[in-house]
């Protein structure tokens, strides 16, 4: 069996079809997240500071989905996580993004 590594051979490999896969899902993986800010009126992965209802302290930091689960279409409510503290949408009583 003969293979030729010289670099003009190479460069006429078809393309890897996994790439495009790959940008195929962080596509999709975005426009879900967009769905989930737009219904939830929140901002996910980026810096925040927010106060919580019944809680005078505010908290900082990176606004995540507590689960890698993407919550159902039907979901009224979604948990999230500041750091370690977890709590549920509809706790935040006001919110800014910092940056």
């Amino acid at each position: 069996m003969d293979f030729n590594f010289s670099a003009d051979d190479l460069l006429e490999f078809p393309r890897d079809l996994g790439e495009e896969g790959w940008f195929q899902f962080h596509s999709e993986k975005k426009a879900a997240f967009q769905r989930i800010e737009n219904k939830f009126g929140i901002v996910l992965n980026r810096r925040v500071r927010l106060r919580l209802r019944g809680c005078d302290e505010e908290f900082e930091g990176r606004l995540l989905l507590d689960s890698l689960v993407l919550p159902p279409p039907s979901a009224e409510t979604v948990q999230l996580r500041l750091g370690r503290l977890t709590f549920e949408n509809t706790d935040i009583d006001d919110f800014q993004t910092l940056d």
